[in-house]
């Protein structure tokens, strides 16, 4: 009757979690020593940091993209486009091609309210044209609402800022935790040291 030999113990574990342990210096491996189990776990609590702070930078990023379009629409409601008539022809854009220019123009808000005033034209406007431009309640010129692509620029600024502030911080306490253990770990071998150096270099049996 065939019987299969005894499996040693240990042997059973799946090797993935023993590199496991060993990474995170849980392992009983005698020549490890504690400053190397505690450089583990703090190279350990680095990685699982990352985590929580990629998701913060990207619940900060949402959070402000949703307060930006928010105030966006609110000041959207007081701002009307309405076409203007130029007054007067717009400088020549031959020294910036495609650069916007400033003209007097003429136009009406709200209904029976003439506004004069410069406005932004594209350049070589002459006098006249019709132009579109941005009022707000009482006819004042004012720029366009900021674009979607505008508040998704500012909400992954604000992410980012989040991110690296974690980093930043994460990055601060495992330099700490290191120069901790580095200065834990000297002090050991010094005593070690000076344990060992008497029966290594024979100034022991020499005394």
């Amino acid at each position: 009757m065939h019987h299969d030999a005894p499996q040693p113990r240990g042997a059973s574990r799946p090797a993935w979690r023993t590199r496991l342990r060993r990474a995170t210096g849980r392992d009983g491996n005698p020549l490890r020593r504690p400053c190397d189990r505690a450089r583990a776990r703090l190279a350990w609590g680095a990685l699982l940091l990352t985590g929580p702070a990629v998701a913060a930078s990207v619940l900060a990023g949402v959070a402000a993209f949703d307060s930006e379009r928010r105030a966006v629409t609110e000041e959207a409601a007081h701002l009307h486009r309405v076409t203007a008539t130029t007054q007067a022809a717009a400088p020549a854009g031959d020294w910036a091609p495609g650069v916007p220019a400033q003209a007097e123009a003429r136009w009406r808000y709200p209904a029976g309210r003439v506004h004069t005033g410069e406005v932004t034209v594209p350049a070589d406007t002459v006098r006249g044209a019709a132009v579109e431009v941005w009022v707000t309640d009482s006819g004042t010129p004012a720029g366009p609402p900021p674009s979607t692509a505008d508040s998704a620029a500012g909400a992954a600024s604000t992410g980012l800022a989040v991110l690296t502030g974690c980093a930043v911080a994460g990055g601060a306490v495992l330099a700490l935790g290191r120069r901790r253990t580095d200065a834990v770990s000297a002090a050991m071998w010094e005593r070690e040291w000076d344990r060992v150096e008497p029966l290594w270099s024979g100034r022991s049996r020499s005394s």
